[in-house]
């Protein structure tokens, strides 16, 4: 086993015993931890993408777009109304993304002069998502609706690695992600179908054919996040967010997927919950 896979390994166990005791701790220390991460995935969009520096009002104006509005919704003013508004808003940026990974081409600068011009902008490009994800913290269930989302993300992680290291042949896109493939999409599609309904099933006593559906599509949401982040990266000349996480990169590189689902999973619990 090489050094770098020992420390993925031990990042990792770290990271899932920190995300275990905010769960266990409730809500509220899990919305802190979350605060904390977006906060971090902030600073390496802003310092490391866009090359900005702290030593600027625009960082300052950055911080205070995502801390004020975080910590007003989901502590002094939380209500349904006002997470609705940020769920659609994360369809919405969700949308545009969809636009840049499928229509920019790879040599557009659109995205690199937004970050040049208006380098605050990466306060709401974590704020909005985020705030669809901590939007399921504020509900009775809350643990079992997350607990789903992140095995659902963590299963199209893990099937898309094992299908593509063992039957992959056919490429993706190289020239967005050359490591990623077909039969990795397909099997991680399928491997998050399987633990969503699983971890649903135990969490709720229910599952369908149409529910395993819904997963494997959420899964394939999933690799879209990972594949907008890797084209955004590539545009940027950018390797990992950062060097925080041994063996893992930044925190950006850790929840790019997971915020990119958060909108349509919040959308699916909050309007088309199975009863």
């Amino acid at each position: 086993m090489s050094p770098n896979t020992i420390k993925r390994i031990v990042s990792a166990l770290i990271l899932i015993a920190v995300v275990c005791t905010c769960f266990y701790y409730g809500p509220k220390p899990t919305l802190v931890f979350t605060f904390v991460a977006g906060l971090i995935a902030l600073d390496e969009i802003y310092c490391n993408f866009f090359k900005k520096s702290r030593a600027h009002l625009n960082y300052v104006i950055a911080l205070a777009l995502y801390i004020a509005p975080y910590i007003f919704f989901n502590f002094i003013e939380v209500g349904e109304a006002w997470f609705s508004i940020f769920i659609n808003a994360g369809l919405v940026l969700n949308a545009f993304l969809f636009v840049f990974l499928f229509y920019l081409n790879m040599e557009s600068t659109l995205v690199l002069k937004l970050g040049d011009k208006i380098p605050f902008f990466a306060a709401l490009f974590i704020l909005i998502p985020m705030m669809s994800l901590t939007s399921l913290l504020h509900l009775e269930k809350w643990r079992a609706f997350v607990t789903v989302l992140l095995f659902v993300n963590f299963g199209m992680d893990t099937g898309a690695w094992f299908f593509g290291k063992n039957f992959g042949k056919h490429k993706l896109w190289k020239k967005v992600s050359p490591n990623k493939t077909i039969e990795g999409l397909i099997g991680g599609s399928f491997t998050s179908g399987v633990v969503g309904s699983i971890v649903w099933y135990i969490a709720f006593s229910q599952t369908s054919l149409k529910m395993f559906g819904l997963f494997c599509i959420l899964g394939v949401l999933s690799q879209v996040g990972d594949l907008v982040q890797s084209k955004i990266k590539r545009q940027f000349g950018v390797k990992d967010s950062s060097q925080l996480i041994p063996g893992h990169g930044g925190v950006y590189d850790r929840i790019d997927s997971l915020i990119f689902l958060a909108p349509f999973y919040a959308t699916i619990i909050r309007y088309f919950y199975f009863q």
